[in-house]
């Protein structure tokens, strides 16, 4: 499931139930300051495989698979304070096992698939809420589906991802002042469903899947600038 930070909380978004690969439409917070998880109003629909990432404090989310198995074009956005959700502009591709992640007061939707690992996007589009629309932005050098951003100085970082036979080991830096990407060296392991966050001036990569399929690795690497 995609998690996302506003303020001092960690949001856990939709994802994937226990039971396999059937998508539920659940919100957990987790509290850092009292070491608790607790539950919020329910995402309008199911979704597993989407994007998050939150503009001020407004969540949004991107994408994904439903319960029905079909693709999800609607995006979600969600008010901590009145604990609502509510209907924006739907995304333009949909897609699932995408990345997504918030600069200068946009949201941006990287990357992804069709439900087909050997039929990847290089699709970037932003979302911004303010004015409640789409833009198509520069295609990422290398289509990826489950793959993991963050943002860091104003760019955003893409790594990893996977192919039907293959995982990515690509690093790739979009600016969102000039629309261009920039390739950077890869990152030492090559994976896909990992996790990205900046924290303190660098990027930590936490586990994925070192094959491509139901893989795994607790590998962690740090990248400064």
């Amino acid at each position: 499931m995609p998690l996302v930070t506003v303020g001092d909380s960690v949001y856990a978004v939709g994802g994937y139930g226990a039971g396999g690969f059937v998508a539920v439409n659940t919100l957990w917070i987790y509290l850092v300051a009292l070491d608790r998880w607790e539950t919020r109003a329910p995402l309008p629909a199911a979704r597993g495989a989407s994007g998050v990432g939150a503009v001020g404090n407004t969540l949004i989310v991107v994408g994904g698979v439903g319960s029905s198995g079909s693709l999800i074009a609607s995006t979600a956005t969600y008010d901590p304070s009145s604990n609502r959700w509510s209907n924006a502009a739907p995304m333009p591709t949909p897609r699932d096992h995408l990345t997504a992640v918030a600069v200068g007061g946009s949201l941006y939707a990287i990357g992804g698939r069709p439900q087909n690992p050997a039929a990847n996007f290089d699709v970037v589009e932003a979302f911004d809420p303010a004015g409640n629309r789409w833009t198509l932005k520069a295609p990422m050098p290398t289509r990826r589906g489950g793959l993991a951003s963050a943002a860091l100085g104003g760019a955003i970082h893409v790594f990893g991802g996977e192919t039907n036979t293959s995982v990515f080991d690509n690093h790739e830096v979009y600016d969102p002042a000039s629309n261009s990407w920039n390739t950077l060296a890869p990152h030492p392991v090559g994976r896909h469903g990992l996790g990205a966050a900046s924290v303190g001036g660098k990027i930590y990569l936490i586990g994925g899947g070192p094959q491509a399929g139901l893989a795994q690795t607790a590998l962690v690497h740090a990248f400064a600038p």
